[in-house]
């Protein structure tokens, strides 16, 4: 584990990143929220022709990094099966798609983050499909 402030340019380049935070929390989100296909703004993220409230609301994706397009940055997110699924081996595959909205007002359960409230796969050119 690295604090956002001290990734270098050797990780960036041998390395897929796991950020967690939001554009305020984490430099290296802030640094690359601009090339992301999803909005996320100060008050808002915005997902297509979608608006979602940043006071309730949290992305959860990856993406080729922007920073190293050989690479992926995933953000808020790492195995998205949960605590139920380790009951077997046969449940613990993925359980979101690329990406996914979540409603953080919505406590997580043993099997969801919290409500996910819109999620999808990106397109083949890594873009939001409406």
């Amino acid at each position: 584990m690295v604090e956002d402030n001290k990734v270098d340019e050797e990780l960036i380049a041998n390395s897929n990143l796991v950020l967690w935070g939001d554009p305020s929390s984490n430099a290296l989100i802030k640094k690359i929220i601009d090339k992301l296909p999803i909005r996320w703004g100060k008050d808002e993220i915005k997902v297509g022709k979608q608006t979602f409230s940043t006071s309730d609301h949290a992305v959860a994706m990856i993406f080729p990094n922007p920073l190293n397009p050989d690479r992926y940055v995933v953000l808020n997110s790492g195995f998205t099966y949960r605590e139920y699924d380790y009951l077997n081996n046969a449940r613990q595959t993925a359980k979101l798609p690329d990406w996914a909205v979540i409603d953080v007002k919505s406590p997580p359960t043993s099997r969801v983050p919290g409500k996910v409230v819109k999620a999808g796969f990106f397109g083949e050119k890594w873009e939001v499909k409406d």
